[in-house]
């Protein structure tokens, strides 16, 4: 017992430390936590607000994590596709949660557009796995950081369900976009919506072809034999003929859905 007392001391010490309201006030005003948070970190920290604010964030990111852990089982039904494009990248994000209502809260279209910018970050052309996405980085904050402070906040499973980057390194490619059932948002240069679809194509002169062709790619049920589809807007001639008459190709494609 006489080992541990020091221990005892230190810790009844701490508790009932005085704690400086001016610095309470001022945390309580950058954090919006509630006061016995705020109090108790500073008691923890003999008052000093970046020591107090350090232990916060690590009791946070404790807690956010444990949330994430246990509602990573539960159905992910709902959710959003983003298309970004920056200049020449361009990028599109598949993310789920578990309610419609969460799926259209700015925490997640935030997540969304994080996702997407740390995508093109990454320089990875096509594909990539969306087991993947949470080693990725957006300014150096991995974005697994990012997902367990969402689901923190928003009390929901998120999960990404696909990704895909592409690069126009040539003067001679160019893309078109398609989005089912669009969403707004106040975040710059990001399109939403519940489906979508993104196309790269070479020497295609007709912006109007290309967008027909994306909106071909949402609403066709198979998208693997799409040059052999006839044009949903026009079944009198198909995706490759239209290819062939107007002397340009598809380099790539990819459709999402966010439910």
């Amino acid at each position: 017992m006489l080992s541990r007392t020091p221990f005892l001391c230190r810790r009844m010490l701490s508790a009932n430390a005085a704690v400086n309201k001016r610095v309470l006030q001022k945390l309580r005003s950058e954090t919006g936590l509630p006061f016995i948070k705020i109090k108790e970190a500073l008691q923890e920290t003999e008052n000093n607000p970046d020591k107090a604010l350090k232990w916060l964030e690590e009791k946070a990111a404790e807690q956010n994590w444990a949330k994430a852990q246990k509602l990573s089982q539960r159905d992910t039904s709902q959710g959003l596709v983003g298309i970004l494009q920056q200049n020449d990248v361009i990028s599109m994000v598949s993310l789920q949660c578990e309610t419609e209502s969460v799926a259209k809260n700015e925490n997640f279209i935030t997540l969304l557009y994080h996702s997407a910018v740390a995508l093109q970050q990454s320089q990875q052309n096509g594909v990539i796995e969306p087991k993947n996405v949470l080693d990725l980085t957006m300014n150096d904050q991995k974005l697994s950081e990012m997902f367990t402070s969402t689901i923190g906040r928003l009390g929901e499973n998120i999960q990404a369900k696909g990704c895909f980057f592409y690069r126009l390194d040539s003067p001679n490619l160019s893309t078109a976009s398609y989005l089912h059932r669009k969403i707004t948002s106040d975040i710059s240069g990001m399109s939403l919506g519940t489906i979508g679809s993104l196309a790269i194509f070479e020497n295609l002169k007709d912006d109007s072809i290309g967008a027909a062709i994306a909106q071909h790619i949402v609403g066709s049920e198979d998208i693997g034999n799409l040059l052999e589809q006839p044009l949903l807007q026009d079944e009198s001639v198909t995706v490759g003929q239209l290819c062939e008459e107007n002397n340009f190709r598809i380099i790539d494609y990819y459709k999402m859905s966010g439910q």
